[in-house]
């Protein structure tokens, strides 16, 4: 269970902020709580454990780095499969054309 209030992309907003009717905002989905439903439990994909003098901020462009880090890495080795397929058919064809002109 995660809970907003825990959680690194959790931006309070400061005490003299001029609206008193949130307690801050989620930096990931672009919500706002009011104090009372910070600290509830609610199920979360995205929730991130804060790293100590790391600011929200920080912590957000970290976990976009990460992320497209981890897409790029996909995508990598579906092109090394999709190569390695392609060099198979033309390896397999060559030995075809050859085995035709025996």
């Amino acid at each position: 269970m995660a809970r907003c209030g825990r959680c690194a992309l959790w931006c309070p907003y400061p005490k003299d902020h001029d609206e008193k009717k949130y307690a801050g905002v989620c930096m990931w989905f672009q919500h706002r709580l009011h104090d009372n439903e910070v600290y509830e439990s609610r199920e979360c994909s995205e929730f991130m454990e804060a790293i100590p003098g790391w600011t929200p901020q920080e912590l957000l462009d970290y976990k976009i780095k990460r992320d497209d880090l981890g897409k790029a890495h996909r995508e990598a080795l579906r092109s090394k499969r999709l190569a390695y397929v392609g060099i198979t058919l033309s390896i397999l064809g060559l030995l075809w054309s050859l085995v035709e002109a025996v």
